[in-house]
């Protein structure tokens, strides 16, 4: 018998402790065993009622492996216990739901009415504009299947297959004696066949008779001669040659079932999946889910279901269908669950929900959820930019930019928020929301780098001055839990306003400044509870251009197709391939805008919005007219590049100065140039520019610092280097 722990109580210490404070076990009787029903109560609290198994009940494969096992050690069988009726959901610790999901969604509802209604609009057009085809083919049919008919009753009557082989035997041997014997049996068989062929031809008059006399005859005359029609246009066709044209050319797939499933899984050759009979269906089984079907099923002990995930064009070969109609994915109960949901149709058919961002009159607010993507089935994601930061990878083709643009879009129909794009692909993706920035930067060179650089410090700069305006706002009670509420961003003078910064390509950045990943990695830590949302993209994950920190600290990862599991885990995080959440089950342009999103209630797949031209003109002309045309907020300024040899020699002591003092310096006397400097920045800095580190002794102290002789040695060769350059160019 197997022992449940009660659900809101402590385990005992042992099974021995446990067998010795059961005080209650009631059973049936003896002749009823197997009815019988058990409770199991622990210090006073009911533990299960379960029933006890038939031994005749099929089990799982794995159950007659153990029972082999232990009946060659000499132990009993003890078979599992299941729960009761009385108590479903001891178990799983949920009910399954009286109306099915798929009947209580409204979007469900109509994916399944169209669906049918589609199927009967078309089927009946299809085999309408062929009935004359049909007509012609039912009555030639039917005059071959007539004289077939015919001859199958003529020898039906004369009994001549009964024993004709018999017969046929004989006369070959001479056996006269045999033969007549044999054909006496047949001329009896015959003349009761004729009697009652004779009989019921005599009983359809009768009936024929009386239908005229009541006036019928006519209707039922006519069915009936089309009934014979039918039956013999059967009959007459030949094998090969349907009357009926076939609606679809290739596999019939009409749902999903439970043999077709396992089949396939079998047919992937995943190592561990060997026999149909390993598969094992969840409940509520293989039922409908949105626009289509969905199988929950546990694969055998060991076999995790990513290795069916890396196979998904492999099931949709098992399936017939096409790939964009499969949609594997991990189930939620362990690793070796697998949720199987294959469309009524595929996905570049089905097309995607209308979106309600898209609507006349649609505006957002940053701090409430927003549309910005489907899931396979057709049902919207939503999110929130408020607390949010978000990362998107993937490789070329994968579709970042639009997916990015879903997002922009929450942000863009808010009135209140910023907007801050930075664009270093070069091409001028987001050029058509340059009117509703406040900064826009777009480029590849130096000084669109440089803008960059400078976003990551003004974040790093109003992380600041926002946690100084937040801590303010809640001594006066308006920030309670020490966040930017609506109302605080709505006040006028706040200087909380919403702010969302984008920096599409942004390995690009990163690669060119590791000090502005830092500020990225500083600000993105703070800025979850001051109202300003990051949105990073990126095509290249690795640890130079995705620093790890940046990845740990984002709160939602979006990882479309990518090429492999490391860059999957770059971005979606260290065992998501494992897992079963990878973007590397999604095709580059076949797929584009899918990827597995995570940072929600529980990961999903998710389908970027991705709107037609003049929708998304619309949209932005809507936007631009919420906000009175004018960008919110105020353009980030360049600091002017400064002679950083010069700066370090006016902050520096007689013989030197240390980094952390030099930097400190820097800092203090000019904040625009050198936004919160670190020691290590301003060492890499100076190392760059040929300035060596070295110990040094200032004010009694030795730390690593620079030399002033080094320093002005430095200055004095350069300039005397651009002296010697300038008549040459003259």
């Amino acid at each position: 018998m197997t022992d449940y722990y009660p659900m809101n109580g402590t385990a005992p210490d042992s099974p021995a402790s446990l067998f010795e404070n059961r005080i209650g076990l009631a059973e049936a009787d003896q002749d009823e065993a197997h009815d019988a029903e058990r409770v199991d109560v622990f210090e006073g609290t009911v533990l299960a009622v379960v029933d006890d198994i038939d031994t005749a009940t099929p089990f799982s494969v794995s159950d007659q492996y153990n029972s082999a096992d232990s009946a060659e050690s000499g132990e009993s069988d003890d078979l599992p216990s299941t729960l009761s009726w009385a108590a479903p959901d001891r178990v799983s610790g949920q009910r399954a739901p009286i109306i099915p999901p798929w009947l209580r969604s409204a979007e469900a509802r109509k994916a399944a009415a169209r669906q049918a209604l589609s199927a009967v609009g078309y089927h009946t057009a299809f085999h309408a504009v062929r009935t004359p085809v049909y007509t012609v083919k039912t009555l030639g049919y039917s005059v071959v299947g007539c004289g077939r008919m015919t001859g199958r009753v003529t020898r039906w009557v004369r009994a001549e297959e009964g024993n004709y082989e018999l017969r046929q035997k004989a006369a070959e041997t001479n056996d006269a004696y045999t033969w007549q014997a044999l054909n006496k049996i047949r001329e009896r068989e015959s003349r009761g066949r004729m009697w009652g062929l004779a009989l019921a031809t005599a009983a359809t008059l009768i009936v024929v008779a009386i239908l005229a006399v009541t006036g019928i005859l006519a209707p039922v005359l006519w069915a009936g001669l089309a009934a014979l029609v039918v039956v013999t246009a059967r009959a007459g066709r030949p094998a090969d040659k349907p009357i009926l044209g076939r609606v679809a050319t290739g596999r019939r797939f009409t749902k999903l079932t439970g043999d077709l499933v396992r089949n396939s899984l079998v047919s992937l050759a995943v190592r561990g999946i060997t026999a149909p009979e390993q598969i094992e269906f969840c409940h509520p089984g293989i039922h409908r889910d949105g626009p289509g079907w969905l199988a929950r099923v546990n694969l055998p002990e060991g076999v995790t279901s990513v290795k069916v995930l890396e196979r998904r064009d492999g099931l949709a070969s098992a399936l017939r269908i096409p790939v964009d109609q499969v949609w594997p994915s991990a189930g939620p109960d362990h690793p070796g669950q697998l949720d199987l949901w294959v469309g009524y149709q595929p996905a570049s058919e089905m097309g995607q929900p209308t979106w309600s961002l898209a609507a006349e009159n649609a505006h957002t607010s940053f701090f409430e959820p927003a549309e910005f993507s489907s899931d396979e089935r057709g049902r919207p994601i939503e999110t929130t930019l408020f607390q949010r930061s978000f990362l998107i990878g993937g490789q070329p083709g994968s579709g970042k930019s639009y997916a990015g643009r879903a997002l922009i879009a929450i942000a863009m129909l808010d009135p209140t928020c910023e907007l801050k794009i930075a664009e270093f692909k070069g091409t001028g993706d987001f050029l058509d929301l340059e009117p509703l920035c406040s900064t826009y930067v777009v480029g590849v060179d130096d000084e669109a780098l440089d803008q960059g650089v400078a976003i990551g410090r003004w974040l790093v700069s109003e992380a600041e001055k926002r946690g100084k305006r937040i801590l303010a706002a809640r001594k006066r009670g308006e920030a309670p839990q020490g966040k930017v509420t609506p109302e605080l961003a709505a006040k006028p003078g706040s200087g909380l306003h919403p702010v969302c910064v984008v920096i599409d390509e942004a390995h690009e950045l990163f690669l060119y400044s590791p000090d502005a990943a830092s500020d990225f990695e500083r600000a993105i830590k703070r800025l979850r509870a001051l109202g300003i949302c990051v949105i990073l993209a990126t095509q290249i994950p690795d640890k130079a251009s995705l620093p790890p920190g940046i990845t740990r600290c984002v709160t939602n990862r979006w990882c479309l197709s990518v090429a492999g599991q490391v860059e999957n885990d770059m971005i979606l995080g260290t065992g998501a391939y494992k897992r079963g959440l990878t973007g590397t089950v999604y095709r580059p342009v076949y797929d584009a805008g899918w990827g597995c999103m995570t940072g929600g209630a529980s990961p999903v797949a998710a389908r970027s919005q991705f709107p037609a031209d003049d929708v998304w003109d619309s949209m932005v002309a809507r936007a631009t007219s919420l906000r009175g045309g004018v960008a919110v907020g105020a353009p980030i300024e360049t600091a002017p590049a400064r002679d950083l040899l010069a700066d370090l020699t006016e902050v520096a002591a007689p013989n030197g100065q240390h980094w952390d003092t030099a930097a400190e310096a820097l800092t203090e006397n000019w904040p625009d140039a050198y936004t919160h400097l670190t020691a290590a920045a301003l060492s890499d800095m100076a190392r760059t520019a040929g300035l060596v580190s070295v110990n040094v002794k200032v004010a009694g102290a030795v730390r690593k610092g620079y030399r002033r002789a080094d320093l002005n040695k430095l200055r004095a060769d350069r300039d005397a280097e651009a002296q010697t350059e300038t008549p040459k160019e003259g």
